[in-house]
């Protein structure tokens, strides 16, 4: 059940998939990551604090059909029940795949320090549109 919420959640990030990615130049990346900076906090502040609508601002059309506020309190569950609260991140990289590139940045949560989050955003907006998210660490995959 648990991990039903990625799914719905990462529906287009798994169209995405990680076959033809690129990772942007360093400059490239911190410069994109840097526009899409107040998005992706938004919705790592608004799961922590239990905000559904501060949570799906930024989505994308196809995001918000797929979310729902029972899957929003299903994903606080799994996240914050299990890694604590959000405490801050750092962009480790931008990919990039035809209209969608992934900041992957590594966070801190209370109880585990290195928590990648994947936020997908398409580009074919503007601005850009969270159409995907992703967490991974080992607190979740003992799950």
């Amino acid at each position: 059940m648990k991990r039903t919420w990625i799914i719905g959640l990462a529906v287009l990030l798994f169209l995405v998939g990680c076959s033809g990615q690129r990772a942007l130049p360093p400059e490239e990346a911190a410069a994109f990551a840097g526009q899409v900076d107040e998005m992706s906090e938004n919705l790592l502040t608004a799961l922590n604090n239990q905000d559904y609508a501060a949570y799906i601002r930024d989505m994308s059309a196809e995001m918000l059909a797929v979310s729902s506020e029972e899957q929003f309190t299903q994903v606080y569950t799994a996240i914050i029940g299990v890694l604590g609260v959000y405490e801050s991140r750092t962009m480790s990289q931008v990919l990039e795949q035809g209209r969608y590139r992934t900041v992957v940045y590594t966070a801190t949560f209370a109880n585990e320090e290195n928590v990648t989050v994947r936020v997908v955003y398409d580009v074919s907006t503007d601005p850009p549109r969270i159409a995907g998210l992703w967490f991974d660490s080992l607190l979740l995959r003992e799950q």
